[in-house]
C-alpha cells in the first residue's frame, strides 16, 4: 500500500493537461467577457437610434375641407412641435345649416 502512495505522489502525468485545460479556460472567459461587453454596446446603439426615430415622428396632422352635393366642411389642422403642440383651428366660413337637401 505505501509502494502506490509513494508511485501516486511521484505522478505528475496529469499536472500538465491540467494547466493547459487552465490557461483554455482562462482565455476563453476574457474573450467571452469582451465579446458580451461589445454585444452590450452594439444593442445600446440601436435602441438609443430606435427610441431617436420614435421621438422624430411627427404627430402633426392636417386635413382639407371635404364638399359634397350640398355641403361643406372646413378643414382642420394640428401641428407637433418639440416643446409644445400647437392647435390650429379655422372656422366656417358659412355657417353650418342643418336642414340640408339630399344629392339629385
Amino acid at each position: 500500500m505505501s509502494n502506490l502512495l509513494r508511485r501516486l505522489w511521484k505522478d505528475d502525468c496529469g499536472a500538465l493537461i491540467s494547466i493547459e485545460y487552465l490557461f483554455v479556460a482562462t482565455i476563453l472567459v476574457i474573450g467571452i467577457i469582451v465579446g458580451l461587453v461589445n454585444l452590450r454596446d452594439a444593442v445600446n446603439a440601436e435602441l438609443t437610434e430606435l427610441a431617436n426615430a420614435i421621438l422624430a415622428l411627427s404627430q402633426g396632422y392636417a386635413f382639407s375641407g371635404v364638399s359634397g352635393c350640398t355641403s361643406t366642411t372646413d378643414g382642420s389642422q394640428a401641428i407637433d412641435t418639440p416643446a409644445t403642440e400647437t392647435v390650429t383651428h379655422i372656422p366656417p366660413a358659412i355657417p353650418s345649416v342643418i336642414d340640408v337637401l339630399p344629392c339629385n
